[in-house]
């Protein structure tokens, strides 16, 4: 039987079913799963929720009043007492946060680039780093005699992901128009692909640090459409057009991966208006650029460390991002729904509006389940990336919060491309 109790009443042997919260504001992946030692119940004690729902078939149930009261006379062993909690505050003070500023500062100054779209023994004109965890550090290399980085097997084989300056976007620009200029008859669908993504994320980098530039929104709605017609030209096969091994969460990534995720997907259910199709792809690049009026100090600290504030502002980045699409013309209303749709979910618990089951459009639904997926797969400060398989198994057990005919297809999709 599934029972709400009160937080402070969950025990080891319970299983868990669910928290009264939502899920990114709890410290667990998964909401379904047995308590099976103090370290989880100090998890919850500290998350602050205040209630959870557990199934009594599948664990135990709260203690009777008789035994609640011999546990309150007992004294419990040593090594399962509680440590003292650290304050919010008290965290803050913390040495990583030094290391963490450091962090903040040099990764808004970088961008990050595929390590597949560099052809070893090409030489490129621009400075490489590799980033592991918050380490950043200049990639090792060989130079030509122009003094030029030559890219060799070890480069590419490095582990972390590959970073540039940002100034030096253009000079990867045409690095990528010209490695791509060689290749075979046989390479060249993945080649173009790689080429429309990578471009696709240096556009979206740039609206984002200039959301008010009519030029940039153009080039953008260019790339959308390069998407679709990449995809109905390959049936539906997604490969090159997104980014795999996300070590860190970048906004103009997760936003073209997402925009690529929904519109094979929107193909897959049916969708062969290009109106529709474009309306979806676009409204899904758009989706976070409210972000970009949040400080990068909140974009990129450990989601467990954020206050109350920090976290409404956050969450403000759907309205933040709907007004400043709305400035531009040409933009039309279903446009706008991916962008404004995209954290709310079939059970009504999400936001801005908690829309509630078939009040949620169809590409609102679509975006939910590929912007979950996309977070979950990625890792960022304070958490580890889980494997796509983790990922479509979570999605496909949130039956309440996401459409399981359109998870059949997504999960299609990624199959066509090998994920």
């Amino acid at each position: 039987m599934r029972k709400k109790i009160p937080a402070d009443a969950v025990r080891v042997g319970m299983y868990i079913d669910g928290f009264d919260t939502s899920w990114f504001k709890t410290p667990f992946l998964r909401h379904r799963f047995e308590i099976k030692s103090h370290g989880q119940l100090e998890k919850i004690a500290e998350s602050g929720v205040d209630y959870v729902y557990i199934d009594t078939d599948k664990g135990l149930d709260v203690l009777s009043d008789k035994e609640e009261c011999c546990k309150e006379c007992a004294e419990p062993p040593a090594e399962v007492k509680k440590p003292p909690v650290m304050s919010e505050k008290d965290a803050r003070k913390q040495p990583d946060d030094n290391v963490f500023t450091d962090y903040v500062l040099a990764i808004d100054d970088l961008l990050q680039i595929d390590k597949l779209s560099l052809v070893e023994a090409t030489s490129v004109g621009f400075e490489l780093f590799v980033k592991t965890g918050m380490d950043i550090v200049p990639l090792t290399r060989t130079r030509n005699k122009k003094g030029e980085s030559v890219i060799t097997r070890d480069m590419l084989a490095s582990p972390g992901e590959l970073l540039i300056y940002r100034s030096d976007s253009q000079k990867y620009r045409e690095y990528l128009s010209e490695a791509m200029r060689g290749v075979s008859a046989a390479q060249s669908n993945a080649c173009k692909n790689m080429l429309i993504k990578e471009n696709a994320k240096m556009l979206v980098h740039d609206l984002f640090n200039d959301p008010g530039s009519p030029a940039k929104m153009e080039a953008c709605k260019d790339t959308v459409e390069n998407v679709i017609s990449s995809i109905i030209d390959t049936k539906g096969l997604i490969t090159n057009l997104f980014t795999v091994n996300k070590h860190d969460y970048y906004v103009y990534t997760h936003s073209v991966n997402v925009s690529v995720f929904s519109v094979a997907t929107a193909l897959a259910v049916g969708i062969q208006s290009e109106g529709e199709l474009f309306a979806i792809g676009m409204g899904s690049l758009l989706h976070d650029i409210g972000m970009s009026t949040i400080p990068p100090e909140v974009l990129h600290k450990p989601l467990q460390r954020l206050t109350d504030f920090e976290v409404t502002l956050l969450r403000g980045h759907v309205y933040e991002g709907l007004d400043i699409v709305k400035l531009y013309k040409g933009i039309t209303p279903e446009t706008l729904l991916p962008l404004v749709e995209h954290h709310e979910n079939l059970m009504g618990t999400g936001y801005p509006v908690g829309l509630k089951g078939d009040k949620t459009h169809l590409s609102g639904k679509i975006i939910s389940i590929t912007n979950t997926y996309d977070t979950l797969t990625t890792s960022r400060p304070g958490f580890n990336a889980i494997t796509p398989y983790e990922a479509l198994i979570y999605l496909r057990d949130q039956k309440e919060l996401y459409d399981s005919d359109i998870l059949k297809e997504f999960i299609t999709v990624l199959g066509k491309s090998g994920q």
